[in-house]
This record gives C-alpha cells, structure tokens and sequence, in this order.
C-alpha cells in the first residue's frame, strides 16, 4: 500500500471533481460527505481535526504471498491485455500489496517495478528482483516517463491527496502508455442497500470512494485520454448476513466471502458464463462492487 504524506485540508469540497460535497452519514468519527456533482464520497474527521491516513508500514506482516489459482487466471488475463502497449517493458505497479499482478506480468517478461510502504512487501518485492521503493519520487531509478504500464489496484481510495497520486503516476508514465486503476464503487448495490454499513466504509483506511463519473473527471483532470470504465463484481455476503434473524447474524469476512464465492463461480463451464452474464448485467446498471479503469498518456 502507498501513503502519501501530504495531508487534505478537512472540507466539504469532492476529492474528484472539486464540486460541493454535503453531509451524507457518519462512522466511526468521521463525516461522510457525498458530492452532489459526481456522487463521489469523501470521509473526513468529524473533529475537524487533520485528516491522516491509515498507516500500513505493518499491513502485511501475515501475508502468505500465495495467489489462489482463480486470481492468478484474472490477474494474467489483464497482464495479457497489456501487450499492445509494450515499448520499454517496463511495468509500474504503485502500492502492489502482496504481487500478485507483478508476478502475472513478470511471467510474461516485463520488467517490474513497485512501490509499497509495507516493510514485508518490500522484502518480498526484492526476493523476486523487482526495483521496489516505499517512495518512488526522488528515487532514481524511477525515471520520468520510463514505464509502458502504471497500475493502482485497490490504491486511490486509500490516499488523502488521490489527486496527486495520479498526477505522479502519469508523470512516470510514457506517451502512449496505459494506466489502469481499480477501486470500490460508491453507487455499487452494496452501498445502494447496505448505506455507511457496507464494510468498505471504513476510515480512516479508506477515504474516497469514487463513482464513474467522478473518477472520469479525476482521470481526465490529470490529461489522461482513450478513458474506458467498468463496473463489476458482487459480493453479496454482508447483504445477506444483514437480513438474517435476529441471533443468527454473523461476522462477515468481505475478502474471504468474495474469494469463496469467486472460486465457486469458476469451477465449471456453465458458472463461469452467469458470471460473465451477471457481471455484464453489473456493468449495464453501474451497480458493481468494483470500477475499473482504463485510460492513455497523450503523445
């Protein structure tokens, strides 16, 4: 995981779109406040206080560094997709978490590179020969415009200034080259039935959740160009632990359940085409867990 260290000022102002955002909910000391512009949400202490990230120098002490065999198959698929833009052969992966896409993109010889302020990932990042940093600005051996390829997945949320993130990331990025991010959906249909309950709700760890609209005008703020988004994924555990009987609720784990119900959804022919027809149908209404992006540095 990246943190930047310049803090946002707390106000009512969208993180996306620089629009008016007014209150919406609260949890666990923090505003909620949603734009009415671009429906992005934004958390903000209710103190008033300065917002400061969750710090993740720790966050994956217990990783085991395994990629279950479903993800590894998705996270090859997108290092596929990305041939086209092969010039350097150099991939940059900003906040690259346990690998995983790294490991798919070295499989099909690019040459890695990452950023993460987790100490072990840092280690483990080394042990495979990728060039990693906890920050990559001022550090040499990130040059200005080296990399064909910059990947945020499941980052922009996390980051008080998202903003100047992506500015940086398409700053490393060469003319011609492709940026992809990944991040929550705030119109997702968790969000739409759960409200502030849906566990991606969850500052000061997550602090932006974006919509379509405004990661398309954060993307194209930045000069990125050739923007395609998509919204997929359902994970319907807490939906259904919410509607339980009273005395049956139980914990729910998001990233296991969504694992869980991933694996099922890919072990025979017939599943995997309603998870393509589910996920299309996600897409169609907007309403997926998760929005992807695509998106070109102009030459």
């Amino acid at each position: 995981m990246l943190r930047w260290s310049v803090p946002a000022t707390p106000g009512a102002s969208c993180t996306a779109c620089g629009a008016s955002a007014d209150h919406w909910n609260s949890k666990e000391g923090f505003l909620l406040l949603r734009c009415g512009t671009c429906g992005t949400i934004v958390a903000r202490p209710e103190s008033g206080g300065p917002l400061e990230p969750a710090h993740y120098a720790s966050y994956h002490q217990c990783s085991t560094y395994e990629v279950p065999e479903v993800v590894e198959a998705s996270l090859d698929s997108l290092a596929a997709s990305a041939e086209p833009y092969r010039r350097t052969g150099r991939w940059l992966d900003i906040g690259y978490g346990e690998g995983g896409l790294l490991l798919a993109a070295q499989k099909r010889g690019w040459t890695c590179y990452g950023t993460e302020q987790s100490s072990d990932a840092l280690v483990f990042g080394r042990s495979r020969g990728w060039t990693v940093t906890e920050q990559a600005s001022g550090d040499d051996r990130f040059g200005v415009e080296d990399f064909d390829i910059v990947t945020l997945v499941e980052v922009i949320e996390h980051l008080a200034d998202p903003i100047r993130a992506l500015s940086q990331a398409v700053r490393w990025l060469r003319p011609g080259g492709l940026l992809y991010l990944t991040t929550p959906n705030a119109n997702s249909l968790n969000r739409l039935l759960l409200g502030q309950q849906w566990s991606i709700f969850c500052p000061p760890e997550h602090l932006t959740i974006w919509t379509r609209v405004g990661l398309v005008e954060a993307l194209g703020g930045v000069g990125m160009t050739r923007i395609r988004l998509r919204t997929q994924g359902l994970n319907p555990a807490e939906i259904l632990a919410r509607f339980r009987p009273p005395g049956r609720q139980r914990v729910v784990h998001r990233q296991a359940a969504a694992l869980s119900l991933n694996q099922a959804l890919s072990r025979t022919r017939p599943r995997r085409a309603l998870k393509r027809a589910a996920n299309a149908a996600l897409n169609l209404f907007g309403i997926g867990d998760t929005l992807k992006a695509w998106s070109e540095k102009p030459w």
